[in-house]
């Protein structure tokens, strides 16, 4: 049977009586040539995502402040770590290292391993039925549609537990085989943050004409952001000259298995050991992005983005941020809740970008009349998902900054902020005589 009229969902055939061709022109024709932008995701953020996640849940597994000394290598290996590295031995023990190796590919048994959805096959795209991009936000208004390329991402992570002596290794070694799943599956629920690199936010401003950082304030964007994503957009807090980085917060099931539970010999000093090592193996399997692809009829070229990547991987911990568990007052919502990392001899970080020009405002009112802040705006500050009380930092609410009070520069803080936008509204009104 003649069909003069191939399906469009295969463009790359072409009809030829009663048979199909490849169609040359297809792959780079006009159905899809100068209409996407693509943006390899930053997979050192990602892995210490992930990195940062597993090294407190192994930690809470074991007693609470058992490890005098916790460390995550950023040098890749390329085989099973088996003893403490040379240059930690000194430390205080207990010690636990955590090292990272990474599986690319589709090999180690991975879920959806040589499948449309996870393998790259062509040069083409595929946005309907079983293809391999996820729909991650469009802007309609403006004709942005930005999707994700699934990945199934594998980390393995070698522990190395140290300790003093033969008895504590032979007593946590027990612990670890009674109280610890080894050789089973475990799906941990947790949150991860994806790091959407800076030129692709630039892109997206720039198509959308919302301004990333405007008068010091990053408060539109991220709002314009969380209007476009199906999932919501974190910003951290930034430090000297870095640039904005923003967010994409999604959850997934991180299928984790603890195996290859091995004790050591210790380390022979003169007459005697020490230094006696456990060491077992976590391998992490888990969903992600491995890339992100913008269409706008409004791009003109082909654009290809490319970020450059950190030498070392930072481990950033990702804790729940669930709405509904928290009870607001009528009229309160939660503003944002960014996250930032303090450098060393750091102890302070600016709030003033995620302010625009309204809460400004009104803060500087309160100032002016000795007025309390909690009447519009509370913050609630968070060390590695575990909530800190008022003794262990302050707010400079004039010069906009956070305090805090011996600093930990491995942890992850976090800052949730909700305001009375019916509060604030009503005082604009009254400060300017707006009716």
């Amino acid at each position: 049977m003649y069909n003069n009229k191939p399906s469009i969902t295969d463009s790359e055939l072409k009809s030829i009586n009663t048979q199909y061709s490849l169609n040359p022109n297809a792959t780079y024709g006009d159905h899809i040539r100068n209409t996407g932008a693509f943006c390899n995701t930053s997979a050192s953020h990602t892995y210490g995502n992930v990195l940062g996640i597993m090294e407190k849940y192994i930690t809470d597994l074991f007693p609470e402040n058992l490890f005098k000394t916790v460390t995550a290598s950023t040098t890749l290996t390329s085989k099973q770590l088996n003893h403490l590295p040379h240059q930690l031995i000194k430390k205080e023990m207990p010690i636990m290292v955590l090292v990272p190796r990474i599986s690319f590919g589709q090999e180690d048994n991975r879920f959806l391993a040589h499948t449309l959805i996870n393998e790259r096959r062509t040069n083409t795209q595929s946005f309907w039925g079983a293809g391999n991009l996820l729909e991650l936000g469009k802007d309609i208004k403006n004709k942005i549609y930005i999707h994700g390329h699934y990945n199934r991402a594998l980390m393995f992570i070698d522990i190395v537990l140290s300790f003093n002596t033969y008895a504590e290794q032979v007593s946590w070694m027990s612990y670890i085989h009674n109280m610890i799943p080894v050789g089973h599956n475990q799906y941990i629920h947790a949150p991860l943050e994806l790091y959407i690199p800076y030129d692709f936010t630039y892109l997206i401003s720039n198509l959308s004409k919302v301004e990333i950082n405007k008068n010091n304030s990053v408060y539109d964007f991220m709002t314009y952001m969380n209007s476009i994503f199906y999932y919501p957009i974190t910003y951290k807090l930034k430090s000297g000259s870095n640039t904005d980085e923003f967010f994409m917060y999604y959850n997934t099931d991180i299928d984790t298995t603890i195996m290859d539970v091995q004790a050591g010999n210790g380390v022979k000093d003169g007459q005697i050991r020490r230094a006696f090592d456990i060491t077992f193996t976590m391998r992490c399997e888990f969903n992600t992005v491995g890339y992100f692809m913008l269409n706008s009829p409004d791009i003109k070229k082909r654009v290809n983005i490319s970020e450059v990547e950190n030498l070392a991987i930072s481990t950033i911990f990702s804790d729940v941020i669930n709405i509904n568990d928290f009870d607001l007052p009528v009229g309160w919502t939660i503003l944002c809740w960014p996250i930032f990392k303090l450098k060393e001899h750091e102890s302070t970080m600016s709030i003033d970008s995620i302010l625009n020009d309204s809460l400004r405002a009104v803060i500087d009112h309160h100032l002016k009349f000795g007025i309390p802040m909690e009447r519009f705006i509370r913050i609630q500050f968070r060390e590695n998902g575990n909530i800190l009380t008022e003794e262990n930092y302050y707010i400079d609410w004039k010069q906009r900054v956070f305090h805090i009070m011996n600093p930990n520069y491995r942890r992850t803080y976090r800052l949730l902020v909700s305001v009375s936008h019916e509060y604030i509204n009503n005082l604009i009104k009254e400060l300017y005589n707006l009716e």
